[in-house]
């Protein structure tokens, strides 16, 4: 560990002065040497001194090691209020404090939510409606940085999702995906739209594209190059990011269904996951992992749930809901890779907590109590959930510029 203490002048050379004292006070060795430090012990020499604050929240500092360790998840609650409040589940081995507690970064008087997080970035919006032009922001909540996105222009009545695309690992930038309508006449036609924190103004990418009504371009996931979008049935969409091609993916069989019943649909340490759960009896599932050729889906876990629901019983409705179809009460809120397979988990959300469930040993403990939020008791039941899959954001810490 760098250290700050002076040392004395000796009586022989009262003029020497200590190799860490010559570190200390040339801001370019410095800069080298915390470049090269793990993120974790930037965030803590952070407070050894207003210089090396500023140095490390520098926008051009760039560490050389970029996590892509989720430390929690940020979730909103539902609650009446005009900017929304989120809970943090922690995931961290030591006990880490929120981030934040609502998104006040900016003076935005119609309040923030968050639309998608990306390897430590989050990409958010304001409030706005009735007729405002709704405002677009990039935040990173380990540095506090923000970047206002510049308005889409003509586009932005017709915008159906935005998407953040950032790989810390292939560069320092990142890059934000519009889908628009091509033709308010043609409803199914659409065209890209691109942001860039390197070049700047929105551009048009490519030939407007035909795409099925059924594909939700409001949630995606950002992997291996590509912004992903689910499609209600049938293949789902992929567009490459650097190609800046658009493709098929292809999707499990729908048995007996009409529709997809996605639970769960994310990405960690780059990997591609999902859960489809049928049948109202839904504690036997399996997880899917998505080929990087994306040649097909093949089963990476299998979850069996019957010991949870035994542990607490409130998950049993005794009847099948109508909105999800399932006799049980839980969502998976992550699937979170590790470094070695052996403590990959996932993270449920049961009425009223949340819990980690381990692959491996099948283990599971409780990590996070939703307290009640205003009149929540009366906006959900006893059995009821309050989050589901795309409600979870991911934080990773990051010094990522926005």
């Amino acid at each position: 560990m760098l250290s700050t203490k002076k040392t004395k002048p000796s009586s022989s050379n009262p003029y020497q002065i200590s190799s860490s004292d010559t570190i200390a006070s040339n801001q370019d060795i410095l800069t080298l040497i915390l470049r090269c430090l793990p993120l974790k012990s930037l965030l803590k020499f952070k407070t050894v001194s207003k210089h090396w604050l500023s140095l490390i929240t520098d926008p051009r500092f760039r560490p050389k090691h970029s996590s892509t360790t989720i430390s929690g998840l940020f979730l909103r609650r539902l609650s009446g209020r005009t900017n929304p409040i989120f809970d943090f589940v922690n995931l961290s081995p030591h006990l880490s404090r929120a981030p934040f507690r609502s998104l006040t970064f900016v003076n935005d008087r119609s309040g923030i939510r968050i639309l998608q997080s990306c390897n430590g970035l989050l990409l958010c919006c304001s409030f706005r409606a009735n007729g405002f032009q709704t405002a677009y922001y990039v935040y990173n909540p380990t540095t506090k940085h923000y970047t206002v996105l510049p308005p889409l222009g003509s586009s932005r009545n017709n915008a159906f999702g935005f998407s953040l695309a950032f790989d810390p690992s292939k560069s320092s930038h990142y890059k934000v995906i519009c889908i628009t309508n091509s033709d308010p006449d043609l409803p199914d036609h659409y065209r890209v739209e691109i942001y860039s924190s390197e070049t700047g103004p929105w551009r048009p990418s490519g030939r407007p594209f035909v795409a099925p009504s059924h594909v939700q371009f409001k949630n995606c996931v950002f992997w291996n190059g590509a912004i992903h979008w689910l499609s209600d049935w049938g293949d789902s969409l992929c567009f490459h990011v650097e190609e800046e091609k658009m493709r098929d993916i292809p999707m499990p069989s729908i048995l007996d269904e009409d529709v997809r019943r996605c639970r769960y649909f994310g990405e960690s340490r780059g990997h591609l996951h999902l859960v489809e759960i049928y049948g109202p009896d839904n504690l036997l599932f399996d997880v899917f992992e998505m080929e990087r050729d994306y040649s097909g889906w093949f089963v990476k876990y299998r979850v069996d749930l019957n010991p949870v629901a035994a542990s607490f019983p409130e998950m049993v409705r005794g009847y099948v809901d109508p909105i999800d179809l399932q006799f049980y009460a839980f969502s998976v809120l992550c699937v979170v890779r590790e470094e070695t397979d052996e403590g990959s988990f996932m993270v449920l959300h049961l009425p009223h907590k949340a819990i980690r469930y381990n692959f491996k040993d099948n283990s599971f403990s409780k990590v996070h109590d939703f307290a009640p939020l205003g009149s929540r008791a009366e906006l959900v039941g006893d059995n009821s959930l309050e989050f589901e899959c795309f409600d979870a954001y991911q934080f990773i810490e990051s010094f990522a510029c926005a």
